[in-house]
């Protein structure tokens, strides 16, 4: 029976995520899939040199309910050869609210993992798994059963009789993000709880710890439909339980593509719309954009004047990876945006609210259909009316 219990948590690698019209060289595949799935490769060969005990993958391991044969042949690749190397030691797959079909018999990819020796997947309703070489019971919650925890009185507890009590969930708890009409919101009052040694959580793309036995390991790439609002370290959590004590939670970062938000310009506070293009490159040749995810935001250029100003910065920035222009009208403080700390009025433009709508409901649109085009139509709309104002 070990003295300590050592976890690796991962979550959200979204494998199979695509976006942009640019293509890998070699592989002729999307190249954010390919980013994508180089951030999962190297965090699972970085968990496997630690050598945890448990490795926890709290949902979202794909993108999409039925996974590109690329992303799942990689996966699956990646997740054998792990381990084997770890002699087939426990690893638990959560399905996340992106990779769970809403009907079982329409194909989950889950039990194809479960061909791999110490893998086990649980995708449809909340579940122990018990370990009993590890003297630990993993009590799991997909998004499939979050759910029954968020509007049935469903009850979870520590199972009796293990050194160690481990709950995993795959769920948004209330608080986190500015929207809270979805029914896959969770009550922390069910899910956070001294009781468990750790409380693995996922469906929250940044790192965040909860409480001090609990926590969010964020995502392994930027994969959202607002990733300049994400934080720009992406990785895993090292989780340390000890019996007794607070346990040790650490985030180790990995590589990915490199996002980067200029400095918001207004116009009006320029000369011209030529000294707007020559303070964006400015800030650019600072910054360092070559192959980076770049985004300006320019407020209060004329509509006659926004083609040529976009074209002038693309065509100096050719050497990022992508640029994306927007064009706003100048933002003003509403009472509807209140920090609820402070009082004080918040600025959150029109082009902020869609995102995160079509963040919150991207779940609903149909399989052929990304958020990320959703959002572009979107933004390309209100560019075409912000000069009425």
């Amino acid at each position: 029976m070990p003295e300590q219990l050592t976890v690796a948590h991962i979550s959200d690698t979204h494998l199979g995520y695509r976006s942009l019209s640019r293509q890998d060289p070699k592989t002729g595949v999307n190249q954010r899939e390919v980013d994508v799935y180089r951030a999962f490769a190297q965090a699972m060969d970085a968990i496997q040199l630690a050598s945890p005990e448990i490795i926890l993958i709290t949902g979202d391991l794909f993108d999409k309910k039925i996974p590109s044969i690329w992303s799942l042949g990689r996966a699956f690749r990646v997740l054998r050869v792990v381990q084997e190397k770890r002699k087939g030691k426990p690893l638990i797959l959560l399905g996340g609210n992106h990779d769970t079909p809403r009907m079982r018999e329409s194909g989950a990819v889950f039990p194809l993992f479960e061909e791999i020796p110490g893998v086990k997947a649980v995708y449809g309703k909340p579940d122990i798994v018990p370990l009993p070489e590890l003297n630990t019971a993993v009590t799991c919650v997909p998004a499939a059963g979050a759910i029954r925890v968020a509007e049935e009185n469903y009850q979870l507890e520590p199972l009796e009789g293990f050194r160690y009590n481990i709950l995993a969930v795959h769920g948004m708890l209330q608080g986190m993000t500015a929207y809270e009409y979805s029914p896959f919101f969770l009550p922390r009052s069910r899910v956070i709880d001294e009781r468990w040694d750790y409380i693995a959580l996922g469906d929250y793309h940044d790192f965040h710890k909860v409480s001090h036995n609990a926590a969010y390991a964020g995502a392994t790439e930027f994969t959202t439909t607002n990733i300049w609002n994400e934080r720009r370290e992406k990785g895993w959590l090292w989780v340390v339980i000890e019996k007794g004590k607070v346990p040790l939670i650490r985030h180790r970062t990995v590589p990915t593509r490199r996002v980067t938000q200029l400095s918001d310009l207004d116009a009006d506070q320029c000369q011209s719309v030529d000294e707007v293009v020559e303070r964006v490159l400015a800030d650019a040749e600072q910054e360092n954009v070559s192959e980076a995810l770049v985004r300006v935001r320019i407020a209060s250029v004329p509509y006659s004047e926004r083609a040529r100003v976009q074209k002038a910065i693309l065509q100096s920035l050719a050497d990022a990876f992508h640029v994306h222009v927007e064009f706003r009208v100048a933002q003003r403080v509403t009472v509807s945006a209140v920090d609820a700390s402070t009082g004080a009025g918040n600025v959150q433009s029109i082009e902020e609210r869609w995102r995160l709508f079509v963040e919150e409901r991207k779940q609903e649109l149909p399989g052929d259909v990304s958020a990320a085009e959703v959002v572009e139509r979107g933004l390309q709309a209100l560019s075409a009316v912000s000069e009425g104002g």
